[in-house]
């Protein structure tokens, strides 16, 4: 009995000593070793390039892209109203600055975060920018901002379906992301609704980084191994990516949701004699020569998420392929996945893959105003 009981003490002794020896190496790569990796809002809270010379960047101006969208998301996302210094909301969509007061022609466009443009006060939005340049070329058009977080191609047709149109109406699709981002990446069909998580929406990830995520949450706040565990989680391809039949078989379906989608858009807008066009919109994985601080940006996987750069490279062509069929059929399509190119002559303009600040946002609104507006002035 003396020697089992000795055995025992033995084993529970080396035991504890093995976990505090692993709790103390964690501690260890927690604090001095693994690079701090900062949420959205902490990263922007910090001033990066993009937004240092920004000047409308304040306490105030964080804490109202924060905190200024609300509302509810069931199939789409409907925004509470909210007025504030430098985001408004009127009517459930964003508010765009200095339209004209009487106006001959409406220019509605949908999309969905970019167009949106958390990351920027209201004048300083796509469909500002475009505002202004039309009002500058002489021309009495109003742009409304239709964008909403999260949006598909198909549910931007929904959202479409719910405004009356008229027939000197031009639509705008600004678009592409939101498909391959939930579809492809993040193995959601139906794209960002109910129950799928907004930014981060990985449905299939491997057992290990499931039960990693779960010890996390349970422990982390007593012990620093399960704050590693959840670098596991956070570092893991999908199974929507690691699997290349699932990759495939997630483009193809993105493309042919993607064309059904943008086919009904043109064809309800047909039916009221209004004009459509739509844009495929311009990532970080489509620029040319990245600079330091975008290959850093990469990096940050709670920002962007391993495999999401697997999923575009796989899915965005395939899109930019369907796209130009479908102009075969007369639906007008402008590739400006190439917009930023010329990007560096006006400092960093990224805050992720996706997101632009003003600056950015300036550069996409001259580009569709230059390949879609400007022949109709000259």
């Amino acid at each position: 009995m003396k020697s089992a009981l000795h055995n025992c003490l033995v084993v529970f002794g080396a035991t504890v000593f093995a976990l505090l020896l692993v709790e103390l190496g964690s501690w260890v790569w927690v604090e001095t070793v693994r690079g701090q990796q900062l949420s959205r809002w902490e990263f922007r809270a910090t001033q990066p390039p993009p937004y240092q010379d920004a000047d409308y960047f304040s306490q105030r101006f964080l804490g109202e892209s924060e905190t200024f969208v609300n509302g509810r998301l069931n199939d789409l996302v409907e925004l509470n109203d909210y007025r504030g210094e430098y985001f408004n909301v009127s009517n459930g969509f964003r508010v765009t600055t200095d339209k004209p007061e009487g106006y001959t022609r409406r220019i509605l466009l949908f999309g969905g975060s970019t167009l949106f443009g958390q990351e920027v006060p209201d004048r300083h939005t796509i469909a500002s920018y475009l505002q202004r340049t039309l009002n500058d070329s002489g021309r009495a058009w109003k742009v409304l901002n239709y964008g909403l977080p999260g949006m598909n191609a198909r549910q931007q047709v929904s959202i479409l379906k719910k405004i009356p149109l008229r027939a000197t109406d031009i639509i705008i699709f600004y678009h592409g992301v939101n498909d391959i981002y939930y579809v492809v990446f993040g193995g959601a069909p139906g794209g960002w609704t109910s129950g799928v998580p907004n930014f981060r929406p990985i449905q299939e990830l491997n057992a290990l980084a499931q039960w990693m995520s779960r010890w996390h949450d349970r422990l982390k706040g007593y012990s620093f191994t399960a704050d590693v565990a959840l670098d596991i989680f956070d570092r893991s391809v999908p199974e929507t990516i690691a699997n290349p039949d699932k990759l495939i078989e997630g483009a193809e379906l993105a493309v042919v949701q993607f064309r059904a989608a943008v086919s009904e858009a043109y064809a309800h807008v047909a039916r009221s004699d209004a004009e459509f066009v739509h844009f495929l919109q311009p990532t970080i994985f489509d620029v040319r020569e990245r600079s330091e601080y975008e290959a850093r940006l990469l990096t940050h996987y709670l920002e962007t998420p391993p495999g999401v750069d697997i999923a575009f490279r796989q899915g965005y062509p395939m899109l930019r392929d369907a796209s130009f069929a479908l102009s075969t059929d007369g639906i007008a399509f402008r590739d400006i996945t190439d917009a930023l190119d010329q990007r560096h002559a006006y400092g960093e303009i990224f805050l992720d893959f996706c997101h632009l600040n003003h600056t950015g946002n300036s550069l996409i609104a001259d580009r569709i105003f230059e390949d879609y507006f400007k022949f109709r002035i000259d």
